[in-house]
């Protein structure tokens, strides 16, 4: 007897209330290697949220001497996000490091911008998880 089909998706389930953290926006392969604005990062089907966690994952290489952060606006302008610090923690592709969330204020702003205050070689994951507070109808 065949088994019968199955579908897996990274968020199966729509969200109908804003009860639930979930993904707000992701940057993948986020390069390092200059200072300044590294990334943009829209979010997703949110007019109005909150960041709860910005985690850092799958560095290309040990990046642990690297400065990152995650701000509102271009060139690390407005309430940070995540402040621009060291990261420490990241010395490969298996390690996780979950950031200190600074701002923690209701944002309406459609784009997270990902910003390298010191330059290393490598490229990481960015992933924000929130609270989205947008009204549905």
């Amino acid at each position: 007897m065949a088994a019968p089909n199955s579908v897996s998706t990274i968020h199966p389930t729509n969200l109908a209330t804003n009860q639930a953290i979930r993904l707000l926006g992701v940057a993948n392969g986020v390069s390092l290697a200059n200072t300044g604005d590294a990334a943009v990062i829209p979010i997703q089907n949110a007019t109005s949220y909150s960041v709860y966690q910005v985690v850092l994952v799958n560095a290309s290489a040990n990046i642990a001497t690297g400065y990152l952060g995650v701000f509102p606006q271009p060139a690390a302008a407005g309430t940070a996000t995540v402040s621009n610090a060291v990261l420490t923690n990241l010395t490969g592709s298996t390690v996780v490091d979950q950031r200190t969330v600074n701002n923690k204020n209701i944002q309406t702003g459609q784009n997270q911008y990902v910003n390298v205050g010191t330059a290393v070689t490598g490229t990481v994951d960015v992933y924000i998880y929130g609270y989205d507070f947008s009204v549905y109808s």
